[in-house]
């Protein structure tokens, strides 16, 4: 790594760190932990950073951000940051054949869900996932060409297309994390769907506006850095 990636890298991870300090949505059965609004961050770290140092940036802020507010069992939740940055990249930074890469994550993750009784009791709660895998199956390369574009509309929608997939991927890694932990009812998980994804749709539109600004300034500041 050179000095401009490595210090970018620290200033993204600290960004998200301090950004992790603002008031979250309580998590439903975990007291003392939330749903932190800086997981809309993740995806634009992925896109600027690559699926290597953008999940690195996103782990390090957010487990530096979560023992800044005390660690606790909240920690058990920080790789959530980077499977989301994980799967921005490989959806939205032209790697070949990045999108199976990514549907094959989140096919994974989804099935895993079925392997715990709790989920098999629940059998429809990872209808968002099944849709973040539909848009990845469906549009696979366009993502990254749309972000690629010189239109900002088109790398908006781009960044729209991956950030979706991107953060029902980290969804469902936290609720597999959650019932393995805790082993709650199931019917803990009928109640949040229609939050979860109310919440997940907030956390795209968020990361599609901040993932879209960052990588127009990274283009005009340090454009080698997306080739």
């Amino acid at each position: 790594m050179n000095t401009k990636k490595i210090t970018l890298i620290a200033m993204l991870a600290s960004a998200y760190a301090v950004l992790s300090l603002l008031p979250g949505m309580p998590m439903i059965g975990a007291e003392g932990t939330t749903i932190d609004l800086v997981r809309m961050l993740e995806i634009g770290y992925g896109l600027v950073l690559g699926p290597v140092y953008g999940p690195t940036a996103a782990f390090i802020g957010a487990v530096v951000g979560k023992m800044l507010k005390g660690g606790g069992f909240g920690l058990f939740f920080t790789p959530l940051a980077a499977v989301s940055a994980f799967i921005a990249a490989m959806l939205g930074r032209g790697i070949k054949k990045g999108w199976m890469g990514a549907a094959g994550v989140l096919g994974v993750l989804t099935a895993g869900w079925y392997v715990f009784e709790t989920g098999r009791t629940v059998p429809l709660y990872p209808m968002i996932q099944y849709a973040g895998l539909a848009i990845i199956l469906f549009f696979r390369d366009r993502i990254s060409e749309m972000i690629k574009s010189e239109d900002r509309k088109t790398v908006t929608l781009g960044v729209l297309l991956c950030s979706f997939p991107s953060t029902v991927t980290g969804h469902m890694l936290g609720g597999l994390i959650y019932i393995f932990l805790l082993n709650p009812a199931s019917s803990i998980f009928v109640g949040i769907l229609p939050i979860a994804i109310i919440e997940r749709v907030a956390i795209s539109i968020g990361a599609t506006l901040f993932g879209t600004s960052l990588i127009l300034a990274v283009r005009k500041i340090y454009p080698d850095l997306l080739e």
